[in-house]
């Protein structure tokens, strides 16, 4: 889907710029023009333009599902050096299903929203020290995991400190700051300090700013191209492994009934001596990707968007008193998915798993399926 201690100084420097903040006075996004109207002939002929467009009043439901796994090599070269390589192999799920709604921008031409927590659910398993640890957010419930132990499990208003489940469900969790095109300007946690030290431990500004689709700037017909910039949402981007996505507008396809822009996207690449977005160079980077989008003619907005990638890269860590040679190497998927219903609390979780209030009720369509 190492040793984090390597990547840890870089990390923040990650962190600080998905969460930039401004001390400007807010401002009112201005108001964004659909594509097509809602009853304009479908497939449309000749040049569209696709606008990314705030979420409505009442907000959208989305899922983000992100998985990765990969290694990290760290071959030690100063006085730590034992002459054999050191390594951390990790694999992650994450998926955050939360309501999108629009509030006042930060700068005059950007879109800003807050994303409201509907429910959380993260599993990662990295050796060393090996087992899998799990949380999960939802249902008036949070309960972490350490293999098969139940270490915290609160409910409603049952507190761990100052944290409970309802500090942090139905609460907004991050600020997201696009520009005018939809590439994120920023994604800053909120919430309570106990809630946001939780949340910070995850890799949620990262999945959410890897799955916000580049919009073009010009009316464009099927064929045609744009590009933007991506970080991948697993420890290649946090080392500032920048990717230049090639965004392809293929034609038109309806997605449960919404008239939909089938765009595609691809990048590539092989180069020695590569810049990261932090001032080092990689020796080495790798990496390849595609993925698909659909996004709502007549709303502006994602219906369904899938990515898989691979990426690889090599440097040498020179900075402090261990000096190391490092190689990573990453797979992974994600996908965000709009959801056409209320709230998630009665769906499965999206790898099939119950979730806490279908484990509670006990119906008798769950003990059937549960007999199948």
């Amino acid at each position: 889907m190492h040793t984090f201690r390597v990547v840890n100084t870089l990390t923040l420097a990650v962190a600080l710029a998905l969460g930039c903040g401004t001390d400007e006075p807010a401002r009112i996004a201005e108001p964004v023009r659909a594509a097509i109207s809602a009853d304009a002939p479908f497939p449309p002929q000749g040049p569209i333009e696709l606008r990314y467009a705030p979420a409505p009043k009442e907000g959208t439901l989305y899922q983000v599902q992100v998985k990765y796994e990969g290694r990290t090599e760290v071959h030690n070269e100063g006085a730590r050096s034992t002459g054999e390589p050191e390594f951390l192999d990790e694999q992650l799920q994450l998926e955050i299903d939360y309501r999108q709604l629009p509030v006042d921008s930060p700068r005059a031409g950007d879109i800003a929203s807050s994303l409201v927590l509907d429910a959380l659910r993260r599993r990662v398993i990295m050796i060393p020290p090996g087992g899998e640890r799990g949380l999960e957010v939802g249902d008036d419930r949070i309960r972490t995991t350490s293999g098969e132990k139940v270490e915290i499990d609160l409910q409603g208003a049952q507190p761990k400190g100052d944290l409970t489940p309802r500090s942090v469900l139905d609460r907004p969790f991050a600020l997201l700051v696009n520009d005018a095109r939809g590439n994120p300007k920023g994604v800053t946690l909120r919430g309570i300090p106990t809630a946001k030290r939780l949340l910070a431990s995850l890799p949620i500004r990262e999945a959410v700013a890897w799955l916000q689709l580049a919009f073009p700037e010009q009316p464009v017909s099927a064929g045609a191209t744009w590009t933007a910039k991506r970080f991948f949402a697993n420890p290649v981007g946090r080392l500032g492994a920048g990717v230049e996505i090639e965004y392809r507008l293929v034609g038109f396809e309806r997605i449960e009934g919404v008239p939909c822009a089938h765009i595609t996207l691809r990048a590539s690449d092989d180069k020695d001596d590569a810049p990261s977005e932090f001032g080092f160079s990689f020796e080495k980077l790798r990496f390849e990707l595609q993925g698909d989008a659909w996004v709502g003619l007549d709303t502006g907005q994602v219906e369904l968007m899938r990515i898989e990638d691979i990426a690889a890269v090599s440097y040498r860590r020179t900075t402090g008193a261990n000096p190391a040679a490092v190689r990573m190497r990453y797979e992974g998927r994600a996908a965000l998915q709009r959801l056409d219903v209320a709230t998630t609390s009665r769906l499965p979780w999206a790898d099939g798993t119950k979730r806490f209030a279908d484990v509670k009720t006990g119906s008798t369509l769950l003990k059937r399926n549960e007999r199948k």
